[in-house]
């Protein structure tokens, strides 16, 4: 099975290479390739075609091969050519009189003339298309006369009929309103026969009232008038669309059609209401319930607990092509971790939108700036994607640091020494000191250590009464008692901090609290 290792890469490349490459260029009728000629035409090559003299390019010049194909040939136009004799059995001149033969370069214009005692009877101008030129009719004014105009189907000449016209003369038709004429608008008095008479076509006639059964709207150009029927002449074409709220029932994203007049039975497209059927959504709901709504209306998607809407919007409208979006709940998405001092591994912050939100079931890895910590208290922490967001939650606490002792005192830990915000620890004080607080334990904050693990001594304390500036203790004596409260005065112009006359304060082991003073107003 060697053998396949390089058979398999050799075949590959002959069918991808084949791809690229062209066969030999066509010939065109009539020209020629100008260009040079190569052994192998690859993807991009390109060949140049020319015309024969008098012939006329129709088409570009230049031919590419797109393998394996070659983009669309050009063709080559014949010239007309119009003979002496030609213009002489049909009693034609060229213009400024001269009777010549000629060659017309294809799609260019020649006027004709008809010699004295002859009129024409089509048009002057013919144009000359790929070697062929119809050439206009000369008639007689010598020959017999017609009696009488010839008639047509709803229409009439426009001046008024005579009782003989000589022949050569020629009497000019319209239609009736609505009517298309289909013909030359001129018949001719040929030797006593009339030429052939214009047709007036029928136009196509529509209801108004039907086509409003049909929910259908129509585009008109009125001049105020109240219109009943509407009328379209043969070959005009007229601009439909469906009412508001309904739709095309053959092709919903089709919101205009157009109908033009052929002479074939009018037939009306049909125009549904526009339905949407009450959504039933797993893992959620819609509100308001009905059993269908109408276009444009609007519903609220509420998902259950750990369910999101699939487009991240709370709201779907109906519309031709059913509900959009789709009422959809899925599992709830994890976004990019917002929380302070988070370091989101191998998916930078600038890059977040392109990777998240995740799907459950996906992972990332944390870990936390200088001073911070992950839950779990180690370098990296990982999270995963689940129906309630992401488990555990990416989040970095303060660390707060530590030291075997503090002055009177230490720290009670066992074999953990990391120590995050919301994390107790207790201490223990030296002998012959205590805690200044009542228990002997502090708390992790954001701010450091709180309440300061601090040890004071034992011995019984006291608090003096020094002399209070701009004020006075109301008991008069030197010292007291730990626990003691007493009460001070302050002098005309002065008060307390809390803005009072009088304070209170206590003998602590620290001292005065609150700190008895007197400020000025």
């Amino acid at each position: 099975m060697i053998w396949l290792k390089y058979i398999v890469p050799l075949l590959l490349w002959t069918c991808c290479n084949s791809q690229n490459v062209c066969n030999e260029p066509p010939g065109i009728d009539f020209g020629e390739i100008v260009s040079d000629e190569k052994v192998e035409y690859q993807n991009g090559d390109r060949v140049q075609y020319r015309c024969f003299p008098g012939y006329a390019l129709e088409g570009p010049e230049w031919r590419t091969c797109k393998g394996p194909e070659w983009t669309p040939e050009p063709k080559c136009l014949a010239p007309c050519t119009i003979r002496k004799q030609q213009l002489e059995a049909k009693n034609l001149f060229l213009s400024g009189g001269q009777r010549y033969s000629v060659a017309v370069p294809n799609n260019q214009t020649l006027e004709f003339l008809c010699r004295e005692g002859y009129v024409l009877s089509t048009p002057s101008f013919r144009k000359c298309i790929d070697g062929h030129m119809d050439l206009p009719s000369c008639i007689s004014e010598r020959g017999k006369n017609c009696s009488g105009s010839p008639t047509i189907e709803n229409g009439d000449i426009t001046a008024l009929s005579q009782k003989q016209y000589t022949s050569g003369s020629s009497v000019e038709f319209k239609c009736q309103q609505y009517f298309t004429m289909e013909g030359q608008s001129r018949s001719f008095c040929d030797n006593g026969n009339w030429t052939k008479v214009p047709v007036c076509l029928e136009p196509c006639v529509m209801s108004l009232a039907e086509i409003e059964k049909q929910n259908i709207s129509v585009k008109l150009r009125s001049n105020g008038d109240e219109i009943q029927t509407l009328y379209l002449p043969r070959g005009d074409s007229i601009e439909f669309s469906c009412k508001p709220g309904h739709v095309l029932a053959t092709n919903h994203a089709q919101s205009v059609f157009e109908f033009q007049c052929r002479g074939r039975p009018i037939v009306l497209p049909e125009c549904k209401e526009i339905v949407c059927l009450h959504p039933e959504v797993s893992n959620g709901m819609v509100s308001p319930h009905r059993q269908q709504y109408s276009d444009e209306d609007t519903i609220q998607i509420q998902c259950d607990p750990g369910y999101e809407p699939e487009h991240q919007q709370e709201t779907s409208k109906c519309t031709k092509d059913g509900w959009l979006p789709q009422p959809k709940c899925v599992s709830k998405r994890c976004n990019y971790p917002e929380g302070e001092n988070i370091v989101v591994s191998g998916y930078p912050w600038r890059y977040r939108d392109f990777y998240f939100p995740k799907r459950e079931g996906a992972y990332i890895d944390t870990k936390c700036n200088n001073g911070f910590l992950p839950a779990n208290k180690e370098i990296w922490q990982r999270s995963t994607c689940t129906k309630s967001g992401w488990n555990p939650e990416p989040k970095c606490f303060k660390q707060c640091e530590h030291r075997r002792g503090f002055p009177h005192g230490n720290f009670v830990y066992l074999t953990w020494h990391k120590f995050i915000e919301g994390n107790d620890i207790s201490f223990s004080c030296d002998m012959g000191y205590y805690p200044e607080q009542q228990e002997a334990k502090t708390k992790c904050t954001k701010n450091g250590w709180s309440p300061t693990p601090r040890c004071i001594s034992s011995e019984i304390p006291t608090c003096e009464s020094k002399p209070l500036l701009n004020g006075f203790f109301t008991d008069r004596k030197d010292q007291f008692a730990l626990n003691e409260r007493t009460r001070y005065s302050c002098q005309i112009g002065f008060t307390t901090r809390e803005g009072h006359e009088e304070g209170e304060t206590q003998c602590l082991r620290g001292g005065w609290s609150p700190k008895p003073e007197c400020i000025s107003k």
